[in-house]
């Protein structure tokens, strides 16, 4: 059985992610960084699983030449910075869309309205970073939460 992973913001290609996460993304370089993502995302993840990214994958269009190198049959969930042609993603991406359900839970790349929790029993979104928002229902993905490196989403549901 293939497995599901889920993760968000990688934010490959990102020279001042280093900058902004310093603490969680302890690297020298942008270069290093990304080696470094590939590295623990193909050490977590085979080929036929599946993996679920959150939104904000990657900065400028030379690191479309990342996600060819990751493992998975990877699928989008877009973030506010994923702004290119959506062809672009497809090509890398067996899915892109705006938001999608999975096991009664909600994924989103920006936090979804509490509002929504009537339809659903968790949000699982990024964005926020290191942030978290003390509510239960809200599950952060973003790679500073996951070890920069997409984690089993049972692992995620079963920490919440």
């Amino acid at each position: 059985m293939n497995r599901v992973f889920i993760i968000a913001d990688t934010h490959f290609g990102h020279k001042r992610i280093i900058e902004f996460e310093a603490k969680a993304r302890p690297f020298a370089t942008v270069e290093e960084h990304d080696a470094e993502l590939v590295r623990r995302w193909n050490d977590t993840v085979k080929p036929k699983d599946t993996v679920w990214h959150l939104g904000d994958v990657l900065f400028g269009r030379d690191s479309f030449a990342t996600l060819g190198l990751l493992n998975g049959v990877k699928k989008l969930v877009m973030g506010n910075h994923d702004r290119y042609p959506c062809a672009l993603y497809l090509e890398h991406f067996s899915q892109v869309v705006g938001a999608a359900e999975l096991r009664d839970c909600i994924l989103t790349h920006i936090p979804v309205h509490p509002a929504q929790f009537a339809r659903y029993r968790a949000n699982i979104h990024g964005h926020l970073h290191s942030n978290k928002i003390d509510d239960a229902r809200y599950i952060n993905v973003s790679a500073e939460h996951t070890g920069l490196a997409p984690m089993l989403l049972d692992t995620v549901l079963h920490n919440a």
